[in-house]
């Protein structure tokens, strides 16, 4: 059962989180252990309590990308400068990003968190990172029982379509080596891509933090359906949060204020509330309360691509099997100044929960170490405004031949004869073309599905004719019977940016201009103020976010559970 606020007009807590996704669900079951503190977690979409958990969120395919009800509405970003700007999905749901993701769980590489601490992240390294996986991943495959939070499971090669196990072989007659666990042994290598999920269920962070036994603690209080829409300030002190709650506007006030809204919604919050570019809030009707000038800079995100191959009837999933990532190729460009493993190959083995879903596969390639950076700004001070987000892919010289080396890599073992054998066709996909474009809701998504099965059945000519012409899949790049390369600029064309934005609170010395956070996650020239998610990542890892997310939300419970425990419970004041 979720505990409400009272109806009062201020209500006291000792820690109020901004935002239940991947950190702010573990700040909130972390900080409310010890019994005493009094800890309010706050989410602005629909709560999803256990034994009410959706079957879209829970599915071990990825169906809840698809449901627009999980997600900020009106939200979209401009990809690089010249480009229109396009829908960009953000979770807003209970467990956030971790609801709705592919479910990757990359830890990265040790050179990230080298990177963090030369970012100025002191007390950063692959062996701290490595303690703190070990007690998030619960993966039995390695011999160690494992008791962490989270499970992790690898889709075994003997479940895999044959056209992943002919990548597999390629990349081996490429050189690369196979890596057994990507995690423990971090290099360049083909693997078998850890995910987070069981059997039966993906791990989000709601399901595995926010469990029946936390949610009965009397000390955790949980708010969904509830907008947060400025932080307060007593002088240069954060008291608490104003939040629209079922239509009524609310006061709550805490001793500690902790944003784990995400790296867009996070700096756009610290925005609106006047901790930001001093001038440039000014210039839009916000009043400063501290000149901060990183607030909603240095924006990192991943940049990818898909190819799309359709697979003959004998050489796909098991229609059983509902897994979605099944392997990947980590690489590294060796161009100078670019860290190892900074290229990423995936694979997946459906693209819909639909029984057509194992006829079409995806490959995507990726550049993993970008070193462009963008901005999140407020377009107005209305917290209904939705930010502005401008992420400059490209916009570094040394990022632009990276794509490329990644989208030829995967062309490259696309036309092996050994995996050429496995499929009919291989597409490059538009940019941002991925899941959805494959699944529909409604009759809409009834017709689709019957007649994507039928096309993919169909004869060559016909089956190229539908997909090209009424799917808009393009034309093939490689087939049985020959191949059309595309050029380098139709593979940037193509480049979209994940769902992994990094950075724009960054972590680092706080005499730095454009530090955001200090090594302890305070926001620097504020007091009892905290942010704690991905936006405080100084340079964005060689993985997808989730789980270094993950680590670094419990990281910062450690640190301020041990800041705080001589700190008497219900007492207001400075930290």
């Amino acid at each position: 059962m979720t505990n409400r606020p009272t109806d009062a007009p201020a209500v006291r807590y000792d820690f109020l989180v901004v935002g239940a996704g991947t950190a702010g669900a573990v700040m909130a079951a972390r900080l409310s252990e010890d019994g005493l503190h009094r800890v309010l977690l706050i989410e602005a979409g629909v709560d999803t309590p256990p034994g009410q958990i959706p079957a879209d969120i829970d599915d071990t395919f990825p169906s809840s990308t698809l449901n627009p009800a999980y997600f900020w509405p009106g939200l979209e970003a401009r990809m690089a400068d010249g480009r229109e700007p396009r829908p960009f999905p953000q979770a807003r749901v209970m467990g956030g990003g971790s609801s709705i993701m592919g479910m990757f769980a990359l830890r990265g590489m040790p050179s990230d968190f080298e990177r963090w601490r030369a970012a100025g992240a002191a007390g950063w390294s692959w062996e701290e990172a490595r303690r703190v996986y070990r007690k998030i991943e619960r993966e039995p495959a390695r011999g160690e029982g494992g008791d962490g939070t989270t499970p992790v499971t690898r889709t075994s090669p003997r479940e895999w379509p044959t056209f992943v196990s002919a990548l597999r072989d390629a990349a081996l007659a490429n050189g690369f080596p196979y890596v057994e666990d990507i995690n423990e042994a971090p290099a360049e290598g083909f693997f078998p891509m850890p995910t987070t999920r069981n059997a039966e269920f993906r791990s989000g962070s709601a399901r595995c933090y926010l469990t029946e036994s936390v949610r009965r603690r009397p000390n955790l209080t949980i708010m969904a359906n509830t907008v947060v829409q400025r932080l307060l300030f007593n002088g240069r002190v954060a008291i608490g949060v104003e939040c629209e709650h079922g239509g009524a506007t609310m006061t709550v006030l805490a001793r500690h204020v902790i944003v784990s809204a995400g790296a867009i919604y996070s700096p756009a919050l610290l925005l609106r509330s006047g901790v930001g570019p001093a001038q440039e809030l000014a210039s839009i009707g916000v009043k400063p309360v501290v000149d901060l000038r990183g607030v909603g800079r240095n924006l990192q995100n991943h940049a990818y691509q898909f190819f799309a191959l359709t697979l003959p009837r004998d050489k796909r999933l098991a229609p059983t099997l509902r897994r979605f990532a099944m392997a990947g190729l980590r690489a590294s460009s060796k161009l100078q100044d670019c860290p190892p493993g900074d290229l990423l190959l995936f694979a997946f083995g459906r693209v819909s929960p639909q029984p057509f879903g194992t006829g079409v596969a995806m490959l995507g390639s990726a550049l993993y170490s970008p070193f462009s950076t963008g901005t999140v700004t407020l377009q107005a001070a209305n917290p209904q405004a939705a930010p502005r987000i401008d992420f400059r892919m490209l916009g570094d010289p040394r990022d632009a031949p990276r794509v490329v080396m990644a989208a030829r890599l995967a062309e490259r073992l696309l036309r092996d004869p050994t995996v050429a054998a496995n499929y009919n066709e291989a597409f490059l996909l538009p940019p941002g073309m991925a899941l959805n474009q494959f699944n529909r809701s409604g009759l809409a998504g009834l017709a689709l599905a019957v007649g994507a099965g039928a096309a993919l059945d169909a004869p060559g000519p016909l089956r190229r004719f539908a997909l090209r012409h009424v799917a808009g899949l393009g034309r093939p790049l490689a087939q049985r019977r020959g191949n059309d390369a595309p050029s380098d600029g139709e593979l940037l064309a193509s480049i979209a940016p994940m769902g992994h934005p990094v950075g724009t609170c960054t972590m680092g010395d706080a005499r730095s201009p454009s530090t955001v956070v200090d090594d302890a996650y305070r926001v620097c020239g504020v007091g009892n103020l905290y942010v704690v998610d991905a936006s405080v990542m100084p340079v964005i890892p060689s993985a997808n976010t989730h789980m270094p997310t993950l680590m670094l939300a419990e990281h910062a419970a450690e640190r301020i559970t041990r800041d705080h425990t001589h700190v008497a419970p219900g007492v207001m004041g400075a930290a």
